[in-house]
Order: structure tokens, then sequence, then C-alpha cells
């Protein structure tokens, strides 16, 4: 789909109705979309809906399956507003377009428990709207007020006459597809719903039982290649010596290649793929972060919690309540670093011509991804399209402000110039994952004598993954501070700090992730060197 150009209504209806046999049905709401909406007889194709002729009902959803159930809870929501059957409905991965970008972070992703919360009220517009055109479309049809038709499971009847079609006959549909757009339409009091709230079996059980449901790793083009990459030991380190002999020996294996991520091992299925890597000898160098131990780390964030910092929260006189509280009580908190571990590796499959490349993947960044995959290819954003798969579970692994696991998929098959689906291990996943950060807190709280706290002082060290993306706009890492900053306590004197020295280094997020994959010493080095930054919270 093309973002730069908007379809006249002609076109859409003309493209809707041809492809699906039915009405494809587009809602253009300005309050979720930065797009203009186009003098009269345009129509931006929003298209949330497709009512085939066969009734069946088909959400298109720009956000991502990876095991929570949105892929229902989604639905639900439209569908209740369209009155229509349960049973009828599917779901499909949306393409990637600005009209799914996310009302709140502006493009199309999936992440931090929103999907509902984000999707509430423009997806119920979007089914309410669509029942207001059928029925429309039926009053024109029988010549009766459109007030005096009702809808019930897919349904337009006429009271007066008990006159009934379905959404999905062909007349209806087409003469929807050309009834105006609502400008606004009522949505039904929580009291009328018939599905939100009601227990609905998951549309996805099914395939994901009998094996139909495709996740990333299952996608497969004719003539597919698997490549694995043999990653570096350590984040930054770069291949100095490769001795691929003993690699080529291996059948099936077609060519070993130096890539951005390491040195890639292409052939002709997976097994082949991994012996060729596991046959190859590799010197690295120690890359600009060195062999940072945990230990090191941890000892320097318990040193930087004393430090002075930034502050976040100052309430009261936190200082002089310590001093003079009858009990004080002081606690440090560490989280070590934790991978993401989804149960399925990552994995990017690339089919690449001349003037297409088409991508499928398990992603929670669709727009990024897409945006880096044109970077690279050098090809118009229209023939470039993203196919989202399921996800075998996510965590906000596959969301990556790099789009690495894609960027590094399109380079190899830049390379090699055939088709080729990149595999991460489980190792691979591990080892040199970018892992959840390790943080330390030290808190101390003041009580009086009746052992109510009076004072609450906060300190947190952390990284920040979050720091110069657009999930920072003020380039402060939230995630960090949650449950510090608005904490629900009534407690008068509360401070929360963030140390962080001058002449500290800032941490790039997403391109520096933990270095602690594979760490060959215990040689220490400075936090400044090592790019760190303590983010957070105001000086005191």
């Amino acid at each position: 789909m093309n973002n730069n150009r908007l379809l006249n209504r002609r076109e859409f209806l003309k493209v809707g109705v041809a492809a699906g046999g039915g009405i494809l049905i587009g809602i253009y709401l300005p309050q979720f979309n930065s797009l203009e909406a186009g003098s009269a007889g345009q129509f931006h194709p929003n298209a949330f809906l497709r009512i085939a002729a066969d009734d069946v009902i088909t959400v298109i959803l720009g956000k991502s399956e990876m095991g929570t159930g949105i892929y229902t809870a989604l639905p639900m929501m439209l569908v209740e507003e369209l009155d229509a059957a349960w049973e009828n409905v599917r779901v499909e991965a949306a393409p990637v377009d600005k009209a799914y970008f996310h009302p709140l972070f502006g493009i199309q992703m999936t992440g931090g428990s929103s999907s509902v919360t984000s999707e509430w009220e423009r997806l119920r517009k979007a089914g309410a709207t669509a029942r207001a055109m059928l029925i429309a479309a039926a009053a024109k049809k029988w010549d009766a007020p459109a007030n005096a038709c009702t809808t019930h499971r897919g349904h337009v009847t006429y009271e007066s006459s008990k006159r009934r079609l379905s959404y999905g006959y062909g007349a209806l549909a087409e003469s929807a597809a050309t009834m105006p757009i609502p400008a606004d339409v009522p949505l039904k009091e929580p009291r009328s719903f018939t599905i939100i709230g009601r227990r609905t079996h998951r549309l996805d059980t099914a395939d994901k039982t009998n094996g139909a449901a495709k996740f990333g790793i299952d996608a497969m083009v004719p003539g597919a290649l698997t490549a694995l990459i043999a990653r570096p030991p350590v984040f930054g380190s770069k291949a100095i010596r490769i001795n691929d002999t003993e690699a080529k020996k291996i059948a099936g294996v077609k060519a070993v290649l130096p890539v951005q991520a390491g040195v890639a091992v292409v052939a002709a299925g997976f097994w082949a793929a991994k012996l060729g890597r596991d046959a190859l000898t590799i010197d690295w160098d120690e890359g600009p972060n060195g062999t940072l131990s945990t230990a090191t780390i941890r000892e320097q964030y318990a040193q930087l919690a004393k430090a002075p910092g930034e502050v976040a929260r100052h309430d009261g006189d936190t200082a002089r309540a310590l001093q003079t509280a009858a009990k004080k009580i002081t606690s440090e908190y560490e989280v070590p670093y934790l991978a993401h571990a989804p149960m399925e590796p990552l994995n990017c499959l690339v089919d690449l011509g001349s003037d297409s490349c088409e991508i499928y993947t398990g992603t929670q960044f669709q727009s990024l991804d897409h945006a880096a995959a044109v970077k690279l290819t050098a090809l118009p954003p229209s023939q470039v399209q993203l196919h989202t798969m399921l996800l075998g579970g996510g965590f906000g692994r596959r969301g990556s402000a790099t789009s690495e696991f894609v960027v590094e998929a399109v380079q190899v098959a830049m390379k090699v110039q055939a088709p080729v689906k990149v595999i991460w291990t489980r190792e691979d996943d591990i080892r040199g994952g970018w892992y959840r950060p390790m943080a330390y807190d030290r808190i101390s709280a003041g009580l009086d004598p009746g052992g109510k706290p009076i004072a609450w002082d906060h300190r947190i060290v952390s990284q920040g993954v979050l720091e110069g993306t657009i999930f920072a706009p003020d380039n402060k890492d939230g995630s960090a501070l949650e449950g510090a900053v608005e904490m629900p306590y009534a407690i008068p004197n509360v401070i929360g700090v963030i140390p962080c020295p001058k002449g500290m280094g800032v941490v790039l997020p997403f391109t520096f992730p933990s270095i602690l994959t594979l760490p060959r010493s215990r040689k220490s080095l400075s936090l400044k060197k090592a790019g760190y930054r303590c983010i957070g919270l105001s000086q005191p």
C-alpha cells in the first residue's frame, strides 16, 4: 500500500469490492491520524473491516499477536458495535500503513500493554460507522426510514415489513460502500454489550492447536535458503580473522559472508547452516566495551547510588525528616540482567527482487522495521512489504528501535541474491540478545514513634533503554522510574533521585545494550568508558 498516495473514493470502492467479493470499509478518524482527510469524495483507506459476500467478517489489525489474546480482544470491540455474528469473524494482519499507527506513539507497533486501551474508541467507531452505513443502504433499498431498521448478528431488518438482509448480501454490500460516511456515530452503552465482557472463544486457538497457525519461523517461499550468523562474544566486537575452510566442506553450505552482525553461514537448510557455523574459526577483538563484568557493574552501581543526581520527585524535607525519625530503615535492592527468551527465537525471511522486497517476520515495530528495509534496499516504500506473522512470544524483544533482526536478514539477502531466512538459535538469543537492564535501588525510610512512614529517600541506578527514542520525548526513561515517581503512599517527605555524576557518558539505547555476553575476564572498565549513564530523577 502506498503511504504517499490517497485513493479517491471510486478507486477505493473498486479495489475493496473486487478484492473481497463484498465490501471493504475504511474509517477516517482524524483524532487518531495525522493524515489529511482530503476533500469531499476522497476516502482515506483506514481499513479495519472487510465483509465478504459469504458473510465472513474480517477484522484487519495493525497489532501483533504474541500470545496475549489481542487478536480476539480487539475484534470483540469492533464486532460489538457492528452487531455481527462472532462465529463469522476472522482476523488478518494489516500491511504497514499510517492508517494503523498507534494513537499514542505515532508508529505502527504493539507494546506497553496498550493495545486494548489505545484501540478502544477507534475500533468501536469503525464498527459503529460500518453498521450505520449498512443500515443506510438497506433503508434506501427498501425506501424505508433508517431509524425503522435494526441490526442483529450480521443482518439488517426493516421491522414493519419483516424484510431482512445479511451484511454480505451483494446488493447491500455494494450499496453500503457508496453511502456517505457518518461524521459521528453513537456508541453502545456498556449495559447493552453482548460480546464485550462476555466469555468468548479465542479466534486463534483452533489454528494454534491443529498446526495451521503460521508464526515467523514457519514462513517459507520457493527457493529460500537458511542463514545462521556467528555472533561476537561481546557487543561491538568485530571479526579479525575468519577461517571458513571447514565450514565450506559441509554439504549444503552455499556461502560464508561477513555481515554487520557477524559472519553469516548460508545453507540449503537449518542443520547445514548450523554445522557450517560450528565449523568456523573466528578471532574476535574485544570491541569498544571490553569485558566488563556483572560484578564490576554491581560495585559501581552501589557507589553511584551514594552520589548526587537528578531528582524526579521532591516533597517536603526528606533529609531533616530522616534525621529526626524515631526509626530509620535502609535497604538495597538489585535486579539482574534478564533475557527476554521468547519461546520462538528471533527469525526473519526476506525475499528480495530487483524491484520488490517481501519480509516475513514476527515483529512489534512494523513501522520501524519497514523503514529500515526501505533505507537498506533503496526501494520505494510501496515496493517493500512487511508481513506480520504470529509471534511466539515477544516481551519487547521483537520491538527494536534499530530493527537489527530485520536489518541483518535484508543484508544477507542482498549479498546472496536469493530468498533467505535468518534464524537465531536459543543460544544466540541468550548470549547475544538484548537483556532487560540491571538496576540497583537504595531506599531509606523514616518512621514515627507509631511506626508510620514519614520520610522516603529512593535512589535508582539503571541503564536507560528508552532514552533517545520516540518513547522518551523528554529524553528520560520513564520505565526506570515506574513506581518511584508516582508512588501511591501518603508519605509527607519524599525524594526520588537518580545519581548521575557530571561528565558521565550517555548510553545509546538499543544500539548499546547490556555488554555482559560471554565476558572473557574480570578486567574492570569504568562506566563512563562503557557508555553508561545513570538515568533518572533531578539534582537534590
